[in-house]
């Protein structure tokens, strides 16, 4: 069944401002919700809000959480989050997969008879289509849906619609499931136990959580789980070979990340130990086995130095001798340890570490490692791809197109654009597709078109100033002839034998 955003049967209704009505049942996010556009309430601040609580495992229990990630996911999520914020390593390393895709795209005909098609109707659809886009903000709110799905795994979302603006709201993971695939698109599964701690967030949610919430109230058994209504609502997931539980995608480098953590601190503790000092006071004995000093008065000797020196040097007092004391150790065959751990996380994460920390590597070789990675980021956007099209295909303007996501990022920019190009040259009809790959969407395109053209008249104001690669060569112009001076032995002969047949 077709499903609109703002078209309700004749019921209950509320006055706009202009004075108009709208009707409020049946909608799939009422607007009276979405107050103001493009403002999405997540906290209220003067309110009762729980603060964020982090999770510092031991490597020990990272291990015995891989043992069963099924019932110990939940852990396996915190411990990334909390990994995500504290290693800059794993930081650093999840933003290089994002970043692997600049989310372009196309919005392209889908099942359109050419021969009986209207090109207006047509036309009309098609903007509709692309406003529709436009008012999701594809790049930025999806880039962060990216980030999640490779750090945690799995990304439970739902939708704030209206009409100008589309608001992606992240649901709470941990009472999140997933157990419905529709239109190769997973559908969130909701536990509505959520609400009976966190009461106050409800009014925080579409009212679709609402309306599900009593429902819940009264039956806490079998409407526990509900499923949410699609479109709206989806789950994007970067193992979607593996939908019964989420698994962090590198969870297997934690304790690579820990490591490295302990390596540090091994080396701090070693340059500290090297800095320190010991000073020997050495009380001597005579042939008769007495002190040569009062002992009392050598003990107050020693206390006066032993307060006067700084920590990192100690002091003894002794009547033996004592050979030399010190911490340093030989550089003689010692490796740093902390690159060669970092070199072991990324190696774990199946990236190349040159990649962070370019010493070496030549640019080819970085350049196919790229492509390696590039196609675990590209899996996770084709189920973001498969998100927005069964999205927009709910529409009656929007069931004939798709949006199909190019294999384009910042490192491979250049040579996807050449490939574009170059069928554009050959006559396909590639021109968006060339648009998109350099950052300029089809909304864009459309509009920067009509500015230049149109408005401003880029083109015919804008000419290039006259020389011999803007004239045509009917007028005799052409190459200017170089010197004499530049010229090889055989152009210069060349040249001779031109003016001889000239005179002639």
């Amino acid at each position: 069944m077709e499903k609109k955003i703002v078209e309700v049967p004749e019921s209950t209704s509320r006055s706009a401002a202009d004075g108009s009505s709208f009707k409020l049942d049946g909608t799939i996010r009422m607007p009276h919700r979405f107050a103001a556009l493009n403002r999405l309430i997540t906290r209220d601040l003067n309110g009762t809000n729980s603060s964020q609580t982090f999770y510092l495992y031991s490597k020990d229990k990272i291990t015995e959480f891989l043992k069963n990630p099924y019932t110990n996911q939940k852990n396996l999520r915190n411990a990334a989050i909390y990994i995500y914020g504290a290693s800059s390593h794993f930081r650093r390393l999840i933003q290089y997969f994002a970043g692997l895709s600049d989310l372009s795209y196309v919005v392209s005909p889908y099942k359109i008879d050419t021969s009986t098609a209207k090109p207006s109707t047509v036309g009309k659809q098609y903007r509709k289509t692309i406003n529709l886009l436009s008012a999701m903000d594809i790049k930025n709110q999806f880039s962060k849906v990216l980030t999640v799905c490779l750090r945690e795994d799995t990304f439970y979302g739902t939708m704030w619609v209206t009409n100008d603006n589309i608001t992606i709201q992240q649901l709470p993971s941990d009472y999140c499931d997933i157990a419905v695939v529709e239109g190769n698109v997973l559908n969130v599964s909701f536990d509505f136990s959520y609400f009976d701690s966190n009461s106050t967030y409800l009014d925080l949610y579409p009212e679709e959580f609402r309306r599900k919430y009593k429902l819940y109230q009264g039956d806490r058994t079998k409407m526990k789980w509900q499923e949410l209504d699609s479109p709206t609502s989806f789950a994007v997931k970067c193992n979607n070979d593996i939908l019964n539980y989420s698994i962090p995608p590198f969870v297997g480098i934690f304790r690579e990340v820990y490591d490295l953590e302990d390596y540090k601190q091994l080396k701090m503790t070693k340059t500290e130990l090297e800095n320190y000092a010991m000073l020997v006071m050495k009380l001597g004995i005579n042939s008769d086995g007495e002190w040569e000093m009062d002992l009392d008065k050598a003990k107050e000797f020693w206390r006066n130095l032993d307060n006067v020196l700084p920590e990192e040097v100690g002091s003894v007092l002794t009547p033996m001798p004592i050979d030399k004391i010190s911490f340093d150790k030989s550089n003689v065959g010692d490796t740093d340890t902390i690159s060669s751990a970092e070199q072991n996380l990324f190696t774990a994460a199946g990236v190349s570490s040159l990649l962070f920390n370019n010493q070496k590597a030549s640019s080819n070789a970085l350049l196919l490692s790229v492509k390696a990675d590039q196609a675990i980021t590209f899996g996770i956007v084709r189920s973001i791809e498969g998100v927005i099209n069964r999205f927009i295909q709910s529409y009656s303007y929007g069931k004939n197109f798709k949006v199909t996501f190019l294999d384009v990022s910042p490192f491979n920019r250049k040579e996807m654009g050449d490939q574009y190009l170059k069928a554009c040259q050959y006559g396909l009809p590639m021109v968006s597709y060339y648009c998109a790959s350099q950052g300029l969407l089809q909304a864009e395109m459309d509009c920067m078109n009509f500015l230049e053209d149109d408005v401003l008249n880029i083109k015919s104001r804008f000419a290039p100033l006259m020389s011999s690669a803007t004239t045509s060569g009917a007028d005799g112009a052409g190459r200017p002839e170089k010197d004499a001076g530049d010229l090889s032995d055989s152009g210069e002969q060349s040249r001779e034998s031109d003016d001889g047949d000239n005179d002639e």
